[in-house]
Formats: C-alpha cells, sequence, structure tokens
C-alpha cells in the first residue's frame, strides 16, 4: 500500500504544476516567459533502492505547454518559402518597396537614336508609369514608356532619343518608376552618343 501511494502523489504534483504552468502562460499581457517542460519532469519521482522494483519508470502526461514547440508554434500560416513574402507589416506607404534599374542604354546607329530600357525588381504592379530620364551638362531629355508584366517584376519598354535632342557625347540614363506618389529611381547608366 505503501508502494501505491507515492505515484499517487506524483500524480498529484505533476497536476498541479501542470494547473500552474496553465495559468501562467495563460494568454496575460506581461512579457514572463513560461517555465520550460523540464520543470514538470523534474518533480516525478525517481525510484530509490527501496522502491525501484515495485515502482515502474511512468511518463508524465503531457498538457499544453509542455512540449518546448507548442509556444513557438501557431496555426498562423507563414510565407510560401521561396516566395519572398514575409509575415512583417506592410512597410510606409511612402517606401516604395521596388528597385528600378536600367538594363541597356547606347546608341543604335540604324535608327540613329539613344535607346534605353529597364526593369523593375520587387513588384508586379504595372499600373505604374515607366519614365527614362538622359542627362548631359545641363541638358535633360525625358521619354516615357509602358509598364509590362512579367513573373518576377516589372518590364519598362524601350525608349528612343532621336539624335535631334541628344548631342553627341556621354549621357547618364536613369529610369524612375513611379504608383500613385510612390517612386523608385535607378542608378545611371553612362551611354555614348557618336
Amino acid at each position: 500500500m505503501l508502494l501505491a501511494s507515492r505515484p499517487i502523489a506524483a500524480f498529484a504534483v505533476v497536476g498541479a504544476l501542470s494547473l500552474l504552468v496553465a495559468g501562467c502562460s495563460g494568454g496575460g499581457d506581461d512579457a514572463a516567459p513560461s517555465p520550460s517542460s523540464s520543470a514538470s519532469r523534474t518533480a516525478s519521482p525517481t525510484p530509490t533502492a527501496d522502491d525501484s522494483q515495485a515502482a515502474e519508470p511512468t511518463d508524465t502526461a503531457s498538457t499544453p505547454g509542455d512540449d518546448d514547440t507548442s509556444a513557438a508554434d501557431d496555426d498562423t500560416p507563414g510565407a510560401f518559402p521561396g516566395s519572398g513574402a514575409t509575415n512583417q507589416p506592410d512597410t510606409d506607404p511612402s517606401d516604395f518597396p521596388a528597385t528600378a534599374v536600367v538594363t541597356y542604354a547606347g546608341w543604335d546607329t540604324g535608327s540613329k537614336t539613344l535607346q534605353a530600357g529597364g526593369l523593375v525588381s520587387g513588384t508586379t504592379d504595372t499600373s505604374g508609369k515607366c519614365t527614362f530620364t538622359a542627362k548631359q551638362g545641363g541638358v535633360t531629355r525625358t521619354a516615357t514608356s509602358t509598364a509590362q508584366a512579367s513573373a518576377s517584376s516589372v518590364n519598362c519598354a524601350q525608349v528612343a532619343f532621336p539624335a535631334a535632342q541628344v548631342p553627341s557625347g556621354t549621357w547618364s540614363v536613369t529610369l524612375t518608376y513611379a504608383v500613385g506618389s510612390a517612386s523608385t529611381t535607378s542608378d545611371p547608366m553612362p551611354a555614348e552618343v557618336p
């Protein structure tokens, strides 16, 4: 009879600790960490030399919160792997989350035009406006093109600056992509006009 009372007492201690753990980790506003599962395991009795043959090793009943991973796991779906999306909140609307790049800027001898093309990575929103700007000294020329969707970016259609608008010399070409009041501008790419 003495041997049977120890496992019952052990279960009573484990049950009381489980209630305590459940009470401490239950949705309060304080940021106190909940005890780890090792705390409830240390409360289980260790057999002594007298009762090691009578008491079988028992596994304590698991309760919500006993599993170390249950606190980190929740039912909120995460971002699809490889999509580049995160579970972070949207950034400030004034911060445009895309990057414009001039992919080509050069002279076309056949049409005698300075041509430029580019893309905008980090967005697939084609409602924006592509504006290419060519600068040389104090002279600035602009040309707009349409935004075309691709799988992971926006392609800005190629533009052409006629020879009459771009005298010979080195020009600096940039691409600006604007959606509403938000915009992104590329680094300049040099282009030589003969």
